[in-house]
């Protein structure tokens, strides 16, 4: 019998913790009736021109992510590039725009080209996703 009222006691503070647990309640914060948080514009996928592609990388610097490898890759306005791979080190390399066209030459005449992407919070370049580091 002592056993059985010391499961009761346990058993209720299991069931009121879960409760507590069971969802959204109390307080919602609004902004003049709206959401309080930001909505953000979709904005449509679309393939940059070689002006384009120059603006949105010349003297930057991005995060990227591709299926070989990740690290980070500096663009300068003379078509050269410098990166560093989180795994495979360093390098250097160059790189052109052409129409919709980016390509990217390293190492021993590897190249690698593709269309240009703007998906709104980041570039595709061919393989690669590029998310600019703010400084």
């Amino acid at each position: 019998m002592t056993r059985r009222l010391f499961r009761t006691p346990a058993a209720a503070a299991l069931i009121l913790a879960l409760a507590a647990c069971a969802g959204p309640k109390g307080v919602r914060i609004t902004n003049g009736g709206q959401s309080a948080t930001t909505a953000k514009t979709p904005v449509p996928i679309s393939n940059f021109t070689a002006d384009q592609i120059k603006t949105a990388i010349s003297g930057r610097t991005f995060q990227y992510t591709r299926p070989d490898g990740n690290g980070f890759v500096t663009y300068n306005a003379d078509g050269s590039f410098s990166f560093q791979d989180d795994a495979k080190g360093g390098g250097v390399g160059r790189w052109t725009a052409n129409g919709t066209q980016f390509c990217e030459t390293w190492g021993k005449g590897a190249q690698e080209c593709g269309v240009f992407k703007n998906t709104g919070d980041a570039y595709f370049a061919s393989n690669s996703r590029l998310v600019e580091m703010k400084t």
